[in-house]
């Protein structure tokens, strides 16, 4: 900044002692960013970027909305809990299940299974304190939490404000469940081909419990793995029922054939009806998801039953056509003599 002349008048000039402060300071900002000359401001260089002022904390280009955006959901799913394979869940893994139903009827059933239990602020009731009685009981920890963590862990926000982290579902070889089973008693298995639906698959697993049914036969392909949902579906009954993994259905009712077990299978089209049927005899139900029972197991059935119709539907929903099935064997085995 130039320097003022003197005032003509020999006084100082107006301002005079302010301008010369103002050099002296610009001559020093200037030797420290490298000026020529002394006396003369230094022309600053600005960096490439960061010379907006949206730049100014980075020094970097703004980013567009599509990488701000890939950013945000990339660090979403870093934060996002990874969801369970269906081989993890009956090999020894750990998950987290939920509803209070399902956790307390772990706890009678499997308490050892059970790691921790959280529940969620504010939560209470007969069913909490029956929880917590039983929890104290086996000496479970108990956390209460805010409902955004149990969400987190239950993936869903209907978890009732309990969750329970546990050990997987564990599922037998078919070989080692059929000589555990006794001797003298009817046999009553169910075989469920390709049921997808988890909800479909936990509610019959509850039937199933309730019916007595010595084992339920799930083929490892095409058919739901027991998950949270299934076991939330089922009100923590599917933990009670023995669960046998299969390789092959066609090879497993081969076999159950030749020990003498009789396979009938459900069909909407089929001419008999379920109540025509004896079904007082060693038994194995077979039920098909929503697109029925494949060809390939049909033709290894003994016999193949539907459940008759008088509105206007043509099929039942799987997990209620198979309590139908299982309610008519138990009847019969209970109000009809032994058969000879």
């Amino acid at each position: 900044m130039p320097v003022h002349p003197p005032d003509p008048s020999g006084g100082p000039r107006q301002g005079h002692g302010k301008a010369v402060r103002a050099a002296a300071a610009d001559e020093k900002r200037s030797a420290a960013r490298g000026g020529r000359k002394t006396g003369t401001r230094a022309r600053t260089r600005p960096t490439r970027w960061g010379s907006k002022p949206w730049e100014k904390s980075r020094g970097t280009r703004p980013a567009s909305k599509h990488a701000a955006r890939a950013r945000t959901e990339n660090t979403a799913d870093e934060r996002r809990p990874a969801s369970p394979r269906p081989e993890d869940t009956e090999a020894g893994h750990q998950l987290w299940i939920y509803g209070v139903q399902p956790v307390l009827e772990t706890l009678r059933q499997e308490a050892p299974g059970i790691e921790k239990i959280w529940i969620a602020y504010g939560r209470s009731g007969p069913p909490v304190r029956k929880l917590l009685s039983l929890a104290r009981e086996h000496k479970i920890p108990v956390s209460f939490r805010d409902r955004s963590s149990l969400d987190s862990k239950a993936r869903t926000a209907k978890h009732q404000g309990v969750v329970a982290l546990t050990a997987a579902a564990s599922s037998e070889d078919f070989d080692a469940f059929w000589e555990s089973l006794p001797g003298r008693a009817r046999r009553f298995l169910t075989l469920l081909d390709e049921i997808q639906d988890p909800h479909n698959l936990g509610a019959i697993l509850r039937t199933a419990c309730a019916a007595g049914l010595e084992g339920v036969l799930l083929p490892r392909e095409r058919t739901s793995p027991v998950s949270p949902v299934v076991i939330k579906a089922s009100a923590g009954t599917a933990r009670s029922v023995r669960l046998i993994r299969l390789g092959s259905a066609v090879r497993t009712l081969q076999a159950l054939r030749e020990r003498g077990v009789r396979i009938v299978g459900a069909d909407p089209g089929a001419g008999r009806k379920i109540y025509e049927i004896d079904l007082r005899t060693d038994l194995c139900l077979v039920v098909g998801g929503e697109k029925g029972l494949r060809p390939a197991l049909q033709s290894l059935c003994d016999v193949l039953v539907s459940i008759p119709m008088s509105g206007q539907v043509e099929s039942l929903n799987a997990s209620v056509a198979a309590a139908i099935l299982f309610y008519e064997v138990v009847r019969q085995r209970t109000e009809l003599p032994p058969r000879s």
